[in-house]
């Protein structure tokens, strides 16, 4: 496997090369998802390609975030910094900036970012028709899973030692909705991190149940390449280079079968380790225990470490007369360096001092595999001449090997149609739930749609009886997936459309019109270009952002925000439960995880929602207050559905809301009584008006 070693700036990237990494990662310091590392500026990129470069190591270059219309520009500015520096891949997230990317520069490689949320070998073939070289898959992987997605033509890509994101990648809007801060855009201010009280009947207890400890494979790596993984991924670009050094190092040496001894690994900040979702994650002991995070131990010896070097062939001419003459070969490169004519001596030089001269590479790359002499008996080389001979050499061969295939072709970008409008008219009013019996009822109240969310992928056959949209789970197994295709293909003349939720849902034919989803994380005409579909906007775009994009629009007016999907169940690690996917308590009891909330420092009271699923249970952690818009009805961009979505509101709040909208819609201002209890309900704006960093 490649060993992929972060590179938060230019000490952790030397850091990461003389600790053994195979490739680097790194960002620039616009468009990527550490914004609060050092980064590389466009000098400092070019600077730190011809360094890997020369020492055989990879480059890639993260512009993982979703990007917005108005910094399309700043894109084509950082792939002609790309081009100029010859990196050798760029990760991204953003379809939009995938399909940007890849015509500004048809010759540079594309990994598909961790955020883009692959899971499932239908991710992976969708990536392939793309045209990405390398999926970066979800940390919430199993190997089972990771085995299933392997053999698709896609280097495969995970993490394999640092920090855990609590919620399944890519799909997290807790620190955009709770402080303004995206972790989308680079900039996650990690309340997941802080304590929190699980409430309910079967539990009333506080800890970390949002922060897991650091995720530690080194005694894995074997299951990981038997696999599929191509390439293993240490996290720290936000890490000191010391850290950098030590992990890197230590996983190079397990890497090339050395026994290691792991509990070195006590000597680098960490917060105790898990093995994480690989073997079956494990709820009581993925998450951090309180007094034993952040452990640093300093007792141990690093064992010193030789740095790789490059062998070298070299051949010294000195024959009296001519010039003396350095060739320097790596097996692919070759430079010639030449000097002063040789002379002749009665006291010639020795070739076997010529040779430890060249021999000398210290503080260089290079060693010399190979040295020739080819000299006269007589001829008299100085030591000077030798070592001038060898440093032009070698700093000459360093920038051939640096400048490899630089500069890459870049085409300048071409923005999409602007005729793509949202049609003209009044919105339909659609109804997003999972009970069928209420979205039964929604259509009396005034819903024109309902969009039904299957409860169990397992048994998904409590579907309203009434015509529906199907709205896809955001986060599925390969299998699970293709068994709700299969039941969606069987129900075509009962629905009416589908709702994608995940880029491996748009590698798949679903019945009626396709739409993309929340989750699809739409913020560019590029991607609405790349969908060829009507789209729901990411919810942390503005409404003037909003009202600035093509195509046709459904926008969330009302209903608890998703703010994370959770693979790992709190109940069952507060209860002390082991397996996450053997757990069966929310099947056996009422009292499941659906009956309990989440607590705040500030006494906010965050819900959940369960998917059954093959794998075990999918969570959906609601905001603690539902959006509503209707308040600011006039400012609500032109759209072509309204959609609202029901989590856990009673029956008496759900016919308010559709019917104050429906009111709303048909040209009316709402008032009475519905108005007045619908008012009382705390709601928020999201980001419509306050956007986000």
């Amino acid at each position: 496997m490649e060993l992929l070693a972060p590179a938060g700036c230019r000490e952790a990237l030397e850091a990461a090369v003389r600790g053994g990494a195979d490739a680097v990662y790194l960002g620039l310091n616009i468009l990527n998802a550490r914004r609060g590392a050092g980064n590389f500026d466009p000098a400092e990129l070019v600077s730190a390609c011809g360094y890997c470069h020369e020492r055989d190591v990879n480059v890639y270059v993260t512009l993982n975030i979703l990007v917005m219309e108005g910094e399309l520009k700043e894109l084509e500015g950082a792939a002609r910094v790309l081009a100029k520096a010859g990196a050798d891949a760029a990760i991204v997230q953003d379809l939009g900036a995938a399909r940007a990317l890849g015509q500004m520069l048809p010759g540079l490689s594309l990994h598909a970012s961790t955020q883009m949320a692959i899971h499932n070998p239908q991710g992976v073939r969708f990536l392939k028709r793309l045209g990405f070289d390398r999926a970066i898959l979800a940390r919430e992987m199993s190997y089972q899973e990771i085995r299933r997605a392997a053999g698709q033509g896609l280097d495969l890509e995970v993490f394999g030692h640092g920090a855990l994101c609590v919620s399944c990648s890519g799909q997290c809007l807790f620190s955009s909705m709770l402080g303004g801060r995206s972790g989308n855009r680079g900039l996650c201010a990690q309340p997941c991190r802080l304590p929190y009280r699980l409430l309910g009947p079967l539990c009333d207890g506080a800890g970390d149940l949002l922060s897991p400890k650091d995720l530690c494979t080194i005694g894995d790596l074997e299951a990981l390449e038997s696999a599929g993984v191509s390439s293993l991924k240490l996290e720290g670009r936000l890490k000191s280079p010391d850290y950098v050094y030590k992990v890197t190092n230590l996983y190079r040496r397990a890497l090339d079968g050395e026994k290691v001894d792991a509990r070195l690994l006590d000597q680098v900040f960490n917060r105790g380790y898990t093995r994480g979702y690989g073997p079956g994650v494990d709820d009581s002991e993925l998450m951090s225990v309180p007094g034993e995070k952040h452990v640093q131990r300093d007792e141990g010896e690093w064992p010193p470490a030789p740095e790789r070097t490059i062998p070298l062939a070299a051949r010294l001419l000195a024959r009296a007369g001519q010039p003396l003459t350095l060739t320097l070969s790596d097996g692919t490169h070759g430079v010639c360096q030449t000097g002063a004519p040789v002379e002749k001596a009665r006291k010639p030089t020795d070739p076997a001092r010529m040779a430890a001269q060249l021999a000398k590479t210290g503080g260089t790359p290079y060693r010399m595999e190979t040295i020739d002499i080819d000299g006269d008996s007589d001829a008299h080389v100085p030591v000077s001449a030798v070592n001038a001979l060898r440093r032009s050499g070698l700093e000459a061969l360093g920038e051939l090997r640096g400048e490899r295939d630089r500069p890459l072709e870049f085409l300048p970008l071409a923005l999409p149609d602007r005729a793509l409008r949202t049609p003209e008219g009044r919105p339909l009013l659609c109804v997003e739930s999972r009970d069928a019996s209420l979205l039964t009822k929604a259509l009396d109240w005034g819903a024109e749609e309902i969009l039904w969310t299957p409860r169990d992928v397992t048994e998904p056959d409590n579907a309203p009886a009434a015509p529906f949209t199907l709205c896809l789970p955001p986060a599925l197994d390969g299998e699970d997936l293709d068994r709700l295709n299969g039941w969606a293909l069987e129900q075509e003349g009962r629905m009416t459309g589908t709702v994608l939720n995940n880029p491996a849902h748009l590698a798949m034919n679903w019945p009626g019109q396709v739409r993309a989803g929340l989750w699809l994380n739409v913020c560019n005409s590029l991607t609405v270009q790349a969908l060829t579909m009507p789209y729901m906007p990411s919810p942390e775009l503005t409404a003037a952002a909003i009202r600035a994009l093509p195509g046709e629009k459904e926008l969330l007016v009302y209903g608890r925000i998703p703010l994370m999907l959770l693979r790992h169940c709190p109940l069952n690690h507060a209860l002390g439960g082991g397996l996450h996917a053997a757990c069966r308590r929310c099947d056996r009891v009422r009292e499941g995880i659906e009956a309990h909330e989440l607590i705040d420092r500030k006494e906010a009271s965050f819900p959940f929602t369960r998917l059954k699923t093959g794998s075990g249970c999918i969570l959906t952690l609601h905001n603690s207050v539902p959006l509503m818009l209707l308040r600011h009805s006039g400012r609500i961009p032109p759209a072509a559905r309204w959609r609202i979505l029901f989590s856990d509101e009673t029956e008496e709040l759900c016919r308010d809301v559709v019917e104050c909208h429906r009111t709303v819609l048909d040209g009316q201002k709402p008032s009475g009584a519905a108005w007045d209890r619908l008012s009382a309900v705390p709601s928020t704006t999201g980001h419509y008006f306050r956007g986000v960093d």
